[in-house]
């Protein structure tokens, strides 16, 4: 009898384990635009036209099938209210003209799948007044930001010749986005090469010289933002429960939620190469 209590308790847990939710990761690009160096041209780029449209309706298509109860995207949460209200009227049927993925993918799919509250916001940014913690933080970054610009480094040091290699390479296929059908698009931007690159270079080409340790501040900067998106997601998984979700993100976002999520023994992740396309 003794021995009932932690096999029970053992068993328990392998039960909660089995029931894992899936996450969908799917990494896109900007398509309102984003004003960094690797922007795509919006000009050319007509997500509003008809062969774009055409092409969304493809991907979706393949999306579809996942079956999603929530769709996380790259918004603040006090923005919420903000898509709730597009949503509201898209759903009911009226038109809407709104370049961002955030609707064109992620609010299109809820649509579709008849997700009556749309799409969940649950990007971060450091600000003072959320807390002790975050204004901490905020006075961290704005003391380092301060002292790294005192250093008044040649930006020519700043990074190794690999970076501007690979920012290259990105500025390249990006540039041939216009040009390349959605799907297309979408599978390279969550192929493992191109997950690589963005990798570095948004967060560990800072290490590659890391002046003063400065660079660790800036890979520590960029993966704060990623720790905290983590937690707002996982943290909305474990309270809700559901079986299915997708997170909608820019593919630089992606490999590291990949690996948080994967650690995670209640995740199953699940990535677009993954999915059927017919």
């Amino acid at each position: 009898m003794r021995y009932f209590i932690p096999v029970l308790l053992l068993l328990l847990s392998f039960s909660c384990y089995s029931q894992k939710t899936k996450v969908y990761l799917l990494g896109t690009y900007h398509m309102a635009g984003s004003g960094d160096e690797w922007q795509v041209d919006v000009n050319r780029d007509n997500i509003l036209g008809d062969e774009r449209q055409q092409e969304l309706e493809g991907l979706l298509d393949i999306l579809e099938k996942t079956g999603v109860e929530k769709i996380y995207v790259e918004n603040l949460p006090d923005r919420q209210r903000f898509w709730d209200s597009i949503y509201s009227e898209y759903y009911k049927g009226k038109p809407v003209q709104i370049r961002n993925e955030i609707h064109q993918i992620g609010q299109k799919l809820a649509k579709r799948l008849d997700i009556r509250r749309g799409v969940t916001c649950v990007d971060w940014q450091e600000s003072r007044g959320k807390g002790i913690s975050d204004s901490l933080y905020t006075d961290y970054c704005s003391r380092m930001m301060a002292y790294t610009e005192s250093l008044e480094l040649n930006p020519n040091n700043e990074f190794s010749i690999y970076d501007n290699i690979v920012l290259q390479e990105i500025q390249a296929f990006d540039n041939e986005i216009p040009n390349t059908d959605l799907i297309t698009v979408i599978r390279t931007l969550n192929s493992t090469a191109y997950l690589k690159k963005m990798l570095y270079i948004n967060v560990t080409t800072y290490l590659d010289t890391n002046t003063e340790g400065t660079g660790a501040f800036h890979t520590q900067y960029q993966m704060m933002r990623n720790a905290n998106i983590y937690s707002n997601i996982i943290r909305d998984i474990l309270t809700e429960r559901p079986q299915k979700v997708m997170v909608l993100y820019g593919a630089a976002h992606i490999a590291p939620l990949k690996s948080m999520f994967e650690a995670h023994p209640l995740i199953e992740v699940v990535m677009f190469d993954e999915l059927p396309e017919d």
